[in-house]
């Protein structure tokens, strides 16, 4: 027992300090496009900036015409971030068509360790890029 007690002590304290390093990430903006910006032979662009303190994920993906994007998550995993975007239908419908979206992303206290960011829709990575 005694060394159970050791072990959620720990434990507990690794859970208290991963998530005081641990960065949040809010969707800013979102506009669709006509146009596809997107090059042929690439899923996504994924650019990244830092200004007073935060960074600035900017993102050109396509969505189904139908779907929004959702909230977006933050995962911080030694020198590598993870945007994860889930997306979402408000009608529950999909249509046979894709649509540009161009996202930007904010991400506050983002662990200065971090040297790349991947972005990942709906479960898939599509690119990364890397961190400023």
């Amino acid at each position: 027992m005694k060394h159970l007690a050791i072990l959620q002590a720990f434990l507990g304290t690794a859970l208290v300090c991963g998530s005081a390093q641990a960065g949040q990430i809010s969707l800013v903006s979102d506009t669709e496009v006509c146009e596809s910006e997107i090059p042929p032979g690439k899923a996504v662009i994924v650019q990244a900036t830092r200004s007073e303190g935060s960074v600035f994920l900017d993102v050109i993906s396509e969505l189904n015409c139908a779907y929004l994007p959702d909230t977006p998550e933050l995962r911080e995993y030694r020198d590598a971030a993870t945007v994860l975007l889930p997306t979402k239908s408000p009608s529950g419908a999909a249509a046979m068509c894709v649509c540009a979206h161009k996202m930007r992303f904010e991400i506050k206290d983002l662990y200065e360790g971090v040297r790349t960011i991947y972005y990942v829709q709906d479960g898939t990575a599509l690119g990364h890029t890397g961190a400023p």
